[in-house]
């Protein structure tokens, strides 16, 4: 269903944010205006409150602007969205249709259903997963400000992509699907190679070749910054029954994951869903992700050439 409201705003939630986490766990909207009492808010004596943050903020825009975000505060009603962050994530939320309350922390408003740090669809709504333009409100310097951005905001809240995102996705699809035939037409010895650079391209360090006397290419690697092992088994042709075989032939006490990359898997190994958690089989359709990942469309396409 469609993300639907009227306006957005986004608030910090108290200077510097201090009051965020008492409004989460609290449903609770805060704001500050403490020198403005809650009857004349409340009624709505915005002249008499005009005059005592123009007398408070002598900078005329600056007052008026206070005044303004006050009001959009105060009449907010349920059909309106509410945005802040905390906790690098994104929360939002909609207010109840009470009056602005106060207790010995500040005035507040009571939420609708609480704050929400997940989208409609029950994405996590992370910031660094978050478009610019949305994200850069934390940057806000004020308290309060509307968000100009509402058609990408109702899309972050929905969960769901833009059409030129769907597109991308589509061509990337069309695309891991021509370099999945790519690597069934590589030469034995090319399909190493590419195995070995897509698994260098991760940052891996290779240690080792082993099982040099075997038929099998293998990678032992290792990651820089943790020093966990890994191995890379690479087979032409793979049962289930080879795959057994290397669960244990290396134990997950030995090593952090094991690799499977197989040319040709048989129904058997294709369709298999027991397997052990530390390790990992790579069909060509995975390979090729990870081939367009690496940067490696261009070479496999001179390798096809």
């Amino acid at each position: 269903m469609p993300f639907e409201f009227n306006n957005a705003f986004y608030i910090k939630l108290g200077r510097a944010g201090c009051w965020v986490t008492d409004s989460i766990e609290n449903s609770r909207l805060r704001l500050g205006w403490r020198n403005q009492s809650l009857a004349d808010i409340n009624v709505g004596r915005w002249p008499v409150i005009a005059e005592q943050l123009r007398h408070e903020q002598p900078n005329k825009q600056v007052a008026t602007t206070d005044l303004n975000r006050l009001q959009d505060i105060t009449h907010s009603t349920p059909e309106d969205v509410w945005i802040t962050f905390h906790g690098a994530k994104l929360w939002w939320a909609r207010l109840a249709p009470d009056t602005v309350e106060e207790d010995h922390i500040s005035k507040y408003r009571v939420t609708l259903d609480g704050w929400h740090d997940t989208s409609q669809s029950g994405r996590l709504l992370v910031v660094n997963d978050l478009p610019g333009k949305i994200a850069q409100l934390q940057g806000f310097r004020g308290a309060v400000c509307r968000v100009r951005e509402k058609q990408l905001l109702r899309r972050v809240l929905e969960g769901t992509r833009s059409d030129l995102a769907s597109r991308i996705a589509t061509e990337r699809a069309g695309l891991c699907s021509q370099l999945e035939k790519a690597i069934t037409e590589l030469h034995w010895k090319d399909y190493e190679t590419l195995v070995d650079l897509v698994f260098r391209h991760a940052g891996w360090l290779r240690i080792s070749v082993l099982g040099q006397h075997a038929k099998a290419y293998d990678l032992e690697l290792r990651e820089a910054i943790t020093n966990d092992r890994y191995v890379v088994q690479v087979k032409s042709q793979a049962t289930r029954a080879d795959l057994d075989k290397t669960i244990e032939d290396f134990s997950e006490d030995d090593y952090r994951k094991v690799f499977f990359v197989v040319h040709s898997p048989s129904a058997d190994l294709a369709n298999a869903t027991d397997v052990p958690t530390h390790v990992e089989l790579v069909a060509p359709s995975h390979l090729a992700a990870l081939a367009l990942n690496a940067g490696l469309t261009h070479w496999l396409e001179e390798k096809v050439a």
